[in-house]
């Protein structure tokens, strides 16, 4: 169900001095993939951390699910990064957020969650009609504000005026981004209302660990 397509495009792109690929037409039959989980409901996340808005004001859901078909997308990934995964390389893992309407989630004024990963991050974008919502690198403006004391569902969104967009992700369907999450503060580009409704705005992620080589 996982394999990668033999005819997948890899375009590497050198930013700030760190690797980026981008890698159209990832995965063989990404409508499989994405009816196997829609077949299964995700989890909240993080949701023995309190006080959490998570399941109130929106929803932030992950699949963890351990299945050896995924390993040697890891194997590949890994050979392209130079790093390995951060946990087992049998485990699948997405996110899966939408939003009620309310003044708590103004994306307007404000970015969601910037963070930064352990390190290599690969992001396989899986909403079909979507080629906005993708995801922002950024610069930190204000370092004093860049990690809130407090729980991320408590406090997820962010004053723009803290942080600069240096490079913003487009999410083409079945298209994967492999960047240097540990490097790169970053977070999902929520810059419309299209996950204000019944729709999750949905990908599959990978997981890597800065091992020193990049």
């Amino acid at each position: 169900m996982f394999e990668i397509s033999k005819n997948c495009s890899i375009k590497l792109e050198i930013f700030q001095n760190s690797k980026i690929y981008i890698i159209d037409n990832f995965y063989e039959n990404p409508n499989s993939i994405v009816e196997y989980f829609l077949n299964i409901k995700p989890e909240l996340w993080k949701d023995y951390e309190k006080p959490s808005y998570n399941g109130v004001y929106f929803e932030d859901r992950r699949h963890i699910i351990e299945s050896e078909k995924i390993k040697e997308t890891y194997d590949f990934l890994s050979f392209l990064c130079g790093q390995n995964s951060c946990h087992e390389r049998n485990l699948i893992t997405t996110n899966a957020s939408r939003f009620k309407r309310s003044e708590f989630n103004n994306y307007k004024e404000n970015y969601w969650w910037p963070h930064p990963d352990y390190g290599y991050t690969g992001i396989v974008y899986l909403n079909v009609d979507d080629d906005v919502s993708g995801t922002n690198l950024y610069d930190v403006v204000n370092p004093e504000e860049e990690f809130p004391d407090c729980p991320e569902h408590y406090a997820p969104w962010r004053n723009k005026k803290n942080f600069k967009v240096i490079k913003t992700f487009c999410p083409r369907y079945n298209r994967l981004v492999l960047f240097n999450g540990l490097k790169f503060i970053h977070g999902m580009n929520i810059c419309n209302d299209d996950y204000f409704g019944e729709n999750y705005r949905f990908n599959q992620v990978f997981f890597f660990k800065d091992n020193g080589n990049i």
